[in-house]
């Protein structure tokens, strides 16, 4: 073995031996479950130690027949796994804060807030004002990569009270508090007004949290802009007539490379057409049991935009060669794809983090399904490289969001505990939800959901989290999201299947899903391949039903109740890219974890 083999072995060692947190180790201290009745008012306040995580973990048992035989050798190469026709599982080592090997940044403190000691004041205006304030700030450079900051407000250790939601909308500026336990900061979104609470997210405007506006536009489209993608006068061109390009390519054939150069952010544009609906069946999906229509798919609806940057042209193939591989297979039977130049419509925010904190949600303590309180904890949109950092959340309805115009996001070390909402009904208790692009979560603890990890988009990575206690599935949740990895994850279930009339119509989940080394406690977990498509799952711990709700292709399961090395596919791949076990390890391993400055 190589010098470098040997030292990324030792690296892969010493990451499952830290990885938290469903590793077998110290559990941190967190808040006591909400009751349906008792003192709610400091009910946040008081701990409780977690139950070990032994009893959700399922023990390997020997393979079930037919064995499925895995003979990949532990290298990357024989881990992509190619189809019938060359899809192969995706390099995902660009996801999160700066592509994922760039060490978030301790920005530094601009503002310090001191907690009120009042348990009537509102602290909406104050912490808000001062958000405004750092945000008037010039930029600064930081770290690397390009970043650059405004500041930092710090949140001193206490209770603050916030009875509208909070908005970062400036790049650069970080909301950060001194610790998530009961001696650290705690934020609690007070009264019974169903909203999202801290919004980063750069086409808001900061008088959007104040109360009245929170009251008036809370969960309406306001506050939830669309941004979108401007034309350009620069060159476009199509993929080439004729050629396939696979999941897990890098090299894209075009009709011109003309007008294109190194360096440049693009956009691959694949069409959607009626053809493609009706071949994986979308165009005729059941009603529901209720006899309420299903949505059936529309072309219009699935036009995949993925964003992309050139790293080289090729003259002989007329190929970009992009930085991100495809996680959608461009067929030639339908339309070519588009590739044109990146300009958003609307500016997006970048170098922008929540850290370090308790988020508390308050609700009516005699009704246990209470939903007119906080909604998301945090949702982070319009925003490239972001973070959310040693978050804790708390009662909340569903948790942590990176959205739709997220890209670059990283969410680590963060928990999200004890939601408070109707258990199983639809859009909540999503925990830990990435809908963008580029979205990394590492780390992270969940428990009492309906979806631990859930995603809507593509690609997104999911590695060394835990979810304990969830009522339903982790997995990509509805309408074809793509190129997902989960990866050394343990919760009750996993699925990557047909949902059919689901929902109102979800049908197909995803394709191009990649489980790996993941662990379910449930015997229910159920995998299958869209048509024309391939998921990947590889090293799977748990027990699949033999009674899928909706009959389809199954897919192959690789190693089942083993672990395949190396140990984790995500890190291996940043491993590999960067060429330097200690450095990756060092910024963004454990060793990278987030360090603030002691209190004072």
């Amino acid at each position: 073995m190589s010098s470098f083999g040997k030292r990324a072995e030792k690296f892969f060692g010493k990451l499952a031996d830290k990885a938290a947190p469903q590793q077998h180790q110290e559990q941190p201290h967190y808040p006591q479950e909400p009751q349906s009745q008792g003192n709610h008012e400091n009910s946040f306040q008081q701990p409780f130690v977690a139950p070990p995580l032994d009893d959700h973990v399922v023990e390997a048992q020997p393979p079930q027949q037919p064995t499925n035989t895995f003979t990949a050798d532990g290298t990357l190469e024989a881990l992509k796994l190619p189809d019938e026709h060359h899809n192969s599982i995706p390099d995902f080592s660009r996801v999160g804060y700066r592509e994922g090997h760039v060490r978030v940044p301790i920005v530094p403190v601009s503002v310090i807030i001191e907690p009120s000691n009042n348990d009537t004041m509102d602290d909406t205006d104050r912490i808000q004002s001062a958000i405004d304030q750092v945000s008037a700030q010039p930029l600064e450079p930081i770290g690397e990569d390009g970043a650059a900051v405004r500041g930092a407000v710090l949140l001193k250790a206490g209770v603050y009270r916030v009875a509208g939601a909070l908005i970062i909308r400036a790049s650069g500026v970080v909301l950060r508090g001194e610790g998530q336990d009961e001696t650290g900061t705690i934020v609690v979104a007070t009264g019974a007004i169903q909203r999202d609470f801290i919004l980063v997210n750069g086409m808001l405007s900061s008088d959007m949290g104040t109360l009245e506006k929170q009251q008036a536009l809370a969960k309406t489209k306001e506050m939830m802009p669309t941004n979108g993608y401007k034309s350009s006068k620069k060159p476009k061109t199509t993929t080439t007539a004729g050629v396939y390009v696979p999941v897990g390519e890098t090299h894209i054939p075009v009709e011109s490379i003309v007008g294109f150069s190194i360096g440049e952010r693009i956009v691959i544009e694949r069409p959607g057409s009626d053809e493609w609906i009706n071949d994986i069946g979308m165009d005729s999906l059941p009603p529901r049991p209720d006899s309420a229509a299903s949505v059936q798919w529309k072309k219009e609806t699935f036009t995949f935009k993925f964003e992309r940057t050139i790293l080289g042209i090729d003259d002989v193939t007329s190929s970009l060669i992009i930085d991100i591989p495809m996680v959608m297979s461009l067929d030639p039977k339908y339309p070519p794809a588009k590739v044109y130049e990146l300009i958003y419509r609307n500016p997006m925010i970048s170098d922008v983090g929540v850290e370090n904190m308790r988020l508390v949600s308050e609700y009516d303590p005699v009704d246990s399904e209470d939903e007119s309180h906080g909604w998301y904890a945090v949702v982070m949109d319009n925003t490239l490289h972001g973070w959310v950092a040693d978050v804790t959340t708390m009662h909340f309805v569903s948790g942590i969001f990176a959205s739709t115009w997220s890209r670059y996001v990283t969410i680590q070390d963060c928990s999200v505990l004890y939601p408070v909402s109707k258990p199983t009904e639809g859009g909540r208790r999503y925990q830990l939800c990435l809908n963008g692009q580029m979205g990394l979560v590492k780390r992270c603890f969940t428990n009492n959901a309906r979806h631990d990890f859930i995603t809507l988009a593509r690609p997104n990575v999911f590695v060394d989290s835990t979810g304990v206690d969830a009522n339903n599935d982790t997995g990509p949740h509805e309408r074809w999201a793509m190129g997902t990895l989960y990866d050394n994850i343990t919760c009750n279930t996993i699925n990557v299947r047909q949902r059919l009339w689901k929902g109102s119509g979800q049908g197909w989940s995803g394709a191009y899903q990649v489980v790996y080394n993941c662990t379910a406690k449930s015997s229910k977990s159920c995998f299958q391949d869209a048509p024309g498509s391939t998921n990947w799952i590889v090293g799977f711990k748990g027990g699949q039903t033999e009674q899928p709700e909706f009959m389809a292709q199954s897919t192959q399961v690789r190693a089942a109740n083993a672990t395949v090395e190396p140990r984790s596919l995500y890190w291996a791949q940043l491993v590999a890219r960067v060429g330097d076990v200690q450095l990756v390890e060092n910024r963004v391993g454990e060793a990278g974890r987030m360090s603030y400055p002691p209190p004072q």
